[in-house]
């Protein structure tokens, strides 16, 4: 099995490639869609003061003047926060504007359709924990995947306490928040939100991620959102709240793995 590593966004990213082409191409490929994610960083990245979205918020460029491609990540990030019930806001209790919960993923998303294009076929992502699986993913052991016992990995005990297996199916797509990694990174909606690690399952990542943020965000209330709003053929979801309860929506135990 091939596999290609690089840091981006202040994270990692990692392609595991089962495919018959010769590891020079395979690496060229990789760095081709390590690119993608790093204009996007150059453009939406709040921690360089020079990024168009750092120039936008401060007031040095007009939203008149910013490019159509940071324009439609405005009207993305709103259009998700109306199909979450508001519980995925890309405004922060600090009045800042901050797409990074849509960014990741969606050039994550990017670069994965890049190498589907160059004829990369059998892969996966993973994006600082968020899976990518192509299209026409086969191997046995690239479908499954294995999600936090909610233990950081650099920690004692850490490791997967469950396993998805998603060959066979239209999902390709597992996106999970939480604090085990970044601690308390997501902004709650809901000051009664309970949830500490939500896994989203889906046919598409930036849906998956989004819905995860959601569910951290707004607890039970979002969940209830998801239920309404998400059809199962779409995406599942479980969630561990701090009580350590498991909870998750309807058909997600069909897509646990048999070990």
């Amino acid at each position: 099995m091939f596999s290609y590593s690089a840091e981006c966004m202040g994270t990692i990213f990692n392609f595991q490639i089962e495919d018959g082409l010769p590891d020079a191409e395979l690496t060229r490929h990789c760095e081709d869609a390590m690119d993608i994610l790093r204009d996007a960083d150059e453009t939406f990245s709040l921690y360089k003061p020079q990024s168009e979205i750092s120039e936008l918020n401060s007031g040095i460029r007009s939203w008149d003047s910013a490019s159509s491609e940071q324009k439609k990540i405005r009207e993305d990030s709103l259009s998700w926060k109306d199909q979450t019930a508001g519980f995925f806001d890309p405004i922060s209790p600090a009045e800042t504007y901050d797409p990074s919960g849509l960014v990741k993923t969606w050039a994550a998303r990017n670069a994965c359709h890049f190498l589907e294009g160059n004829g990369v076929r059998q892969f996966t992502l993973n994006a600082g924990g968020d899976i990518f699986l192509s299209a026409d993913l086969e191997s046995p052991l690239l479908n499954r995947v294995g999600l936090s016992n909610l233990r950081s990995i650099a920690a004692t005990g850490s490791g997967s306490n469950l396993v998805l297996d998603l060959a066979g199916t239209n999902f390709r797509a597992v996106a999970t928040s939480g604090a085990s990694e970044r601690g308390e990174h997501i902004w709650r909606a809901a000051e009664s939100s309970s949830y500490v690690q939500a896994t989203v399952v889906a046919k598409d990542l930036v849906l998956a991620d989004i819905w995860a943020t959601a569910l951290i965000s707004g607890g039970d209330a979002a969940f209830s959102e998801f239920e309404k709003r998400v059809d199962k053929d779409t995406a599942r979801a479980l969630v561990t709240t701090r009580d350590l309860a498991i909870r998750s929506s309807a058909g997600f135990a069909e897509l646990l793995a048999t070990i």
